[in-house]
């Protein structure tokens, strides 16, 4: 449902871009409102930011950076609709802007149910039209991760930490990706870099808990310490994202996942001892002895 179409938006001017402001056609230069307009975007005054941008379009009605900024305010209201208009006018002026295709990406994840397809689509036209876009690297590698293409999420993933190694989330994609090729040690030194970068996130120390209960061993542990390290885990992701759990999280379930296993783990050591302790007996026994304590 388009509520608003903007498809001839900068030749009709409408009253969306600031119809007095281009009526006017003020010159100059366009670049400082567009910087005001995304230090208001970051600060999450999307009101201000936009109308930044009309002044910035009212000294250049076809400075593409400006309607990227004024996209992303609207994206940020939930007005997609009319965020896309903008942006495929910005397309339509410069059709290698990189950021337009992230910023697609991003939109078409809000339809229901979301369009992983053409996200993926634009997050990879993103990264081809500009390769040292890490945004749009991770979030590649975050679709990828989605659609299970565990080869597709090590490289993009790879590519953005190698960009930004301080980036956090480009390092528990990365973990997640590596999980998902059984690269165990590789998955764990990525997360717990994560954990270095940022002590409290939540999605490093989910992604630890479930990387220990699914690993079929990590070096120096036995089953019952690496499936008590994934409960320590997940206990963690609990405290520091109480914030955000829903009935849902299936957080507990893996809890007990792990717990379950350590009983079962347990019960095969004790059985496994009670064995061991027969077999000894029988070995200690002289040959051709009289047992004892049978049904006379």
């Amino acid at each position: 449902m388009r509520s608003m179409i903007l498809a001839a938006m900068l030749l009709a001017r409408p009253p969306s871009l600031g119809a007095t402001a281009l009526a006017q056609e003020k010159k100059g230069d366009p670049a400082p409102e567009t910087q005001q307009a995304t230090a208001a975007l970051k600060a999450g005054r999307y009101e201000d930011s936009i109308r930044y941008t009309k002044m910035a379009l009212g000294r250049d009605e076809r400075y593409v950076p400006a309607m990227i900024v004024m996209a992303k305010d609207y994206y940020h209201l939930k007005k997609y609709e009319l965020a896309t208009s903008i942006v495929d006018i910005a397309k339509s002026i410069d059709p290698n802007n990189a950021e337009a295709y992230n910023l697609l990406g991003f939109i078409a994840l809000t339809r229901d149910p979301p369009d992983r397809i053409s996200a993926t689509a634009a997050f990879k036209k993103a990264t081809q039209l500009k390769g040292d876009y890490i945004a749009a690297w991770n979030n590649l590698a975050a679709q990828y991760l989605y659609a299970k293409n565990y080869d597709g999420a090590v490289a993009a993933a790879e590519k953005a930490a190698s960009l930004a190694p301080n980036f956090v989330m480009a390092q528990v994609n990365l973990g997640s990706a590596y999980r998902g090729k059984q690269r165990y040690a590789d998955a764990d030194r990525a997360l717990k870099q994560a954990l270095k970068l940022d002590p409290n996130n939540a999605d490093a120390f989910f992604n630890l808990g479930i990387l220990y209960l699914d690993a079929k061993e990590m070096p120096g542990m036995d089953l019952i310490t690496k499936l008590n390290a994934s409960i320590n885990y997940l206990s963690r992701y609990k405290q520091v994202a109480a914030y955000r759990l829903t009935p849902s999280d299936p957080v507990d379930t893996f809890i007990q996942e792990a717990r379950t296993g350590i009983e079962r783990e347990q019960k095969r050591i004790e059985r496994q001892q009670r064995n061991a302790a027969r077999n000894a007996q029988k070995a200690a026994q002289p040959a051709g002895a009289i047992k004892t304590g049978g049904d006379k």
